[in-house]
């Protein structure tokens, strides 16, 4: 009864209601979690959702690959994060390194992606051992969030549940791989999380490459090796010191290393192209977003529609049967074209409060922030205040500041540097490699 002694005792230092972290330790302060409707409501229902689950990621063959000695563990849990994660992975492996990289199994859909990646899988026992870790503790958890947060419970119980199987999941491969290190670009969602609370009970050294823009309301930064994009990133992380658990836990104290933006991007400065990016968010009011590509088509602007990823199948038809007949408007599609290909096919951007902006700036577009859903938090990620994007407030203001900004514009260089540390730097597109380097070194 190992396995049950250890889990035991990471969830004394991490309960479930900080490895699932959003939904137990943040839903107040993020109203578009508590505002969710989904079809299975209520806690039996949830509790048997939590079941079908498990089914689904049951598998009864186990790759070789987790049987064997590994250098590096990388687990990535959306497709940014993959993004993320490949060259550093790349960069390791032209090192000589033996990686293993794991992913959600619904990521991974070309050859090259499933001759990459290992899915997340569970064995007959690992759902045994879950199943026991929740009879122990489903009870003690229940009071707990009925407490709290009721609706934790009647929408997010599941996800509750799921930290069990992540952390029987990844205490038997770590235990199989033996790695030195574990490396993850997510620090606040169920699995990676699990992840890393394995990793530092078993002594394995942690990585984390921000694959993303961050917010005050995330986790307080724990792990060996911390690799952010810049200095934006880092100021705010250490603003979010003080949310972990108020008990005494053996996690480290990071070292921090400004590595830039991680995901690979091609950049043109002076594109030809004079079509307008539209990038979605999943939080968007479909009505209010058709709105808006049509009034911009009807000024004459071509237009490129990019579906989010997490886009609910409601929404993405109700896109493709708006804009099928309407030759000013193509869509994109995140399953099909990736985000450098999108931004390859654009000159301006607008979008919300995504990362998006980020990613736009470094491949030589220009960003233009506009809300389509009253946000609960306005420039969410500081882009505007500044100066990375410009804000408009209509379909007016977005023709109007494409005719402004319509030659070339000298992007400001420091403004992108505080979220992009590499910016026209020597590493500039090469910072898989940079961080490689870094955690070469630490090897030796």
């Amino acid at each position: 009864m190992g396995w049950y002694k250890d889990i035991n005792a990471i969830l004394e230092q991490e309960p479930e209601t900080w490895l699932n972290y959003l939904h137990g330790q943040q839903l107040e302060h993020v109203p578009h979690l508590t505002r969710v409707n989904p079809m299975l409501r209520g806690f039996f229902l949830r509790l048997a959702w939590h079941g079908m689950i498990l089914l689904r990621h049951l598998t009864l063959r186990h790759p070789e690959t987790l049987k064997a000695k590994a250098d590096y563990v990388v687990f990535a849990g959306s497709a940014n994060q993959m993004h993320s994660l490949d060259g550093t992975a790349n960069a390791l492996k032209d090192q000589g390194m033996r990686v293993v990289e794991i992913a959600n199994g619904k990521l991974l859909h070309t050859e090259d992606q499933l001759a990459r990646y290992i899915p997340l899988r569970l064995s007959f026992l690992d759902i045994v051992r879950s199943l026991v870790l929740l009879v122990k503790h489903g009870p003690s958890l229940y009071k707990e969030l009925k407490t709290k947060h009721p609706a934790a419970i009647q929408v997010y119980f599941d996800s509750f549940c799921s930290v069990y199987s992540f952390l029987v999941y990844f205490r038997r491969i770590l235990k199989q791989t033996k790695p030195d290190f574990v490396v993850t670009s997510n620090d606040h969602n169920s699995p990676n999380r699990a992840m890393l609370a394995v990793a530092h009970y078993l002594g394995v050294k942690t990585v984390y490459l921000q694959h993303a823009s961050i917010s005050r309301l995330f986790p307080a930064l724990r792990v060996n090796y911390a690799f952010l994009d810049g200095q934006h990133a880092l100021d705010i992380y250490r603003e979010c010191d003080e949310n972990q658990p108020e008990r005494q836990r053996n996690v480290p104290e990071p070292q921090v290393f400004l590595t830039g933006q991680k995901k690979r991007l091609a950049r043109a400065d002076n594109r030809q192209t004079k079509a307008i990016g539209i990038a979605l968010n999943s939080l968007d009011d479909a009505t209010s977003a058709i709105l808006l590509v049509k009034d911009l088509a009807t000024r004459g602007q071509h237009l490129i529609v990019r579906l989010h990823p997490g886009q609910s199948e409601r929404d993405t038809q109700q896109y493709l049967a708006a804009f099928e007949d309407d030759e000013h408007v193509k869509m994109s599609s995140p399953k099909t074209e990736t985000v450098s290909d999108f931004l390859e096919e654009i000159r301006w951007m607008v979008a919300g409060n995504s990362s998006i902006h980020l990613e736009a700036v470094l491949a030589g577009v220009i960003p233009i922030y506009f809300e389509l859903t009253p946000p609960d938090s306005p420039d969410y990620y500081g882009y505007v205040r500044h100066g990375l994007a410009r804000k408009a407030n209509s379909a007016a203001d977005i023709v109007e500041l494409v005719k402004e900004q319509g030659g070339a514009t000298e992007p400001n260089v420091e403004a992108i540097r505080y979220y992009s540390a590499t910016y026209l730097t020597k590493w500039d597109g090469r910072e898989g490699e940079l961080v490689a380097q870094y955690l070469m070194k630490a090897v030796q």
